[in-house]
């Protein structure tokens, strides 16, 4: 009977649209996410501050620039946006070699905390956004680093990891208040996206 095989055929369609990672295979990206933070971090010191140097509390405090508002830029600041960087294409590469349907990278959400409703914005979409200087469409968007999700299916959140670079390297992880929310990153990521613990992932800290 032909209908039964394609409601079968449908049922399967559905059943892998929806699988999410196995334990196993979420440690697995944490470790692959952990060894991109050691890569990320050891390759922009050794370019900007010498091989197998870091800097020391003095040279994180060192301010290189003012931005467009006059605020000052630290050391710090620079190296922690090219770590990042490094970082995430690091992840982008591993990741979709092993799970190309499971993970987005500074994936936007946005969340109304009055309501506690959350959207997903399409990458495509934030790009014509910003093209178009739509900023204020993105105000108080959720961005974290990376995402796990079910497969296809980035509204259904399964972990989510922020890559953090304390300078100097001995300084303790924190997560930073969202500039809009005026609460911690990781806190509204659990609240907004329903996932038990949002986890850092530093070098030398590994997942934390």
């Amino acid at each position: 009977m032909p209908w039964v095989a394609r409601s079968a055929g449908a049922a399967r369609t559905v059943v892998t649209a929806l699988r999410l990672l196995e334990v196993a295979e979420v440690h697995r990206v944490g470790q692959i996410l952990a060894d991109c933070a050691n890569h990320a971090s050891t390759e922009v010191n050794d370019r900007r501050l010498g091989k197998g140097q870091r800097p020391t509390r003095e040279q994180c405090q060192t301010v290189m620039e003012r931005d467009s508002r006059g605020n000052p830029v630290t050391r710090a600041m620079q190296l922690g946006l090219e770590k990042h960087q490094v970082a995430l294409e690091c992840a982008r590469a591993k990741l979709a070699a092993l799970f190309p349907t499971h993970f987005a990278l500074e994936p936007h959400y946005l969340y109304d905390a009055a309501t506690g409703r959350v959207r997903f914005v399409p990458p495509e979409l934030v790009t014509e956004w910003l093209r178009d200087g739509l900023f204020h469409l993105l105000l108080g968007a959720l961005v974290p680093d990376v995402v796990l999700h079910a497969s296809g299916e980035p509204s259904r959140v399964q972990a989510v990891f922020d890559f953090k670079f304390p300078c100097p390297s001995g300084n303790p992880l924190q997560w930073g208040q969202h500039p809009h929310h005026g609460a911690p990153q990781g806190e509204l990521y659990e609240q907004a996206l329903g996932i038990k613990r949002a986890r850092l992932v530093a070098p030398g800290y590994g997942v934390q």
